[in-house]
């Protein structure tokens, strides 16, 4: 499952897209759409093999090490320290089999030096590196330093991910947290909790396809409605952003009976603090505020279940 903010990101990428070339069919961004929400996961799982690329490298140098003439031990056993991992293999293999094809390891080899180094010196590694054949719940805690490591305090790993997608630091928060939950679920080395990637019949994929849809459908509508509403604002003066994400929010409010109106003012809020300007929160808070208030005049906020009527 993926994260509906998350899934509000990537149709606002989109929506962005269509804004830069709207005579091209909506067929097409669907089909974008759809690609940009596989891309996270093929990159969640791209992530999750890391470390066994990490040993691959790391059993290449041993290798090449043992075939010298005179080989250094002290070299061998600086490169051994992810031998005894044995979960790796059961990672990797799960990975290859669900495959992440939009991305290769190969593009990243020349940081894979630095990077073995760096773990090196964590504590965290000091520490493994005493168990010549770890169990299953210290390689899992050992992984999970990892990820956690590189993904969350390692600036130039992580600029080197955005190297080969562009939009990682979008993706970053989820991905992390994915990751990170999937080694805390994983009850065994024999069974992972490797998520499975998103189906254009799943409820998220639907769900986006849906708001990309009414959007883009009612966008000359939409804008008619925050011309109104914005009395001295001309839609065409207003940040890109900030409009497509009006457009999104009027979406949720008219065509998303099962979304409270809250939700929906907040998530789109905590988008435009990342994705617009730094004055454009307090101007789309108003305008949602306004846009509301003149739906549920007009009786044209309709919201079903329980607690939304």
């Amino acid at each position: 499952m993926i994260s509906r903010r998350l899934v509000r990101i990537k149709t606002l990428q989109t929506l962005y897209s269509w804004k830069q070339s709207q005579e091209v069919p909506l067929t097409q961004f669907s089909k974008e759409l759809f690609e940009r929400l596989t891309l996270v996961h093929e990159c969640y799982l791209f992530l999750l093999d890391f470390p066994y690329q990490l040993r691959e490298f790391a059993l290449a140098k041993q290798d090449f090490e043992k075939g010298k003439y005179y080989p250094s031990k002290e070299k061998m056993d600086h490169y051994s320290l992810l031998n005894g991992t044995k979960l790796l293999d059961q990672v990797h293999n799960q990975t290859l089999h669900a495959g992440y094809y939009g991305f290769n390891w190969s593009d990243s080899e020349n940081h894979f030096e630095q990077w073995f180094n760096d773990l090196k010196g964590y504590d965290f590694s000091k520490d493994y590196s005493i168990f010549f054949t770890p169990n299953a719940d210290q390689q899992k805690e050992f992984l999970e330093n990892t990820y956690y490591a590189f993904l969350e305090t390692h600036e130039a790993f992580n600029n080197a991910i955005e190297e080969v997608y562009p939009v990682w630091f979008d993706d970053a928060p989820f991905t992390v947290r994915d990751i990170l939950k999937t080694m805390e679920l994983s009850k065994s080395l024999d069974s992972l909790n490797i998520k499975s990637g998103i189906r254009a019949s799943d409820e998220e994929a639907v769900w986006a396809s849906q708001i990309l849809k009414d959007t883009i459908e009612n966008s000359d509508a939409y804008e008619k409605l925050i011309s109104e509403v914005t009395q001295n604002w001309d839609p065409s003066r207003i940040a890109v952003m900030d409009l497509l994400i009006l457009k999104m929010t009027l979406t949720e409010f008219l065509h998303c009976p099962e979304i409270p109106i809250r939700v929906t003012i907040n998530e789109y809020l905590e988008i435009t603090k990342n994705y617009s300007t730094p004055n454009s929160s307090k101007f789309v808070n108003g305008i949602m505020d306004k846009l509301r208030i003149e739906l549920e005049s007009r009786g044209e906020i309709h919201k079903t279940g329980r607690g939304l009527k």
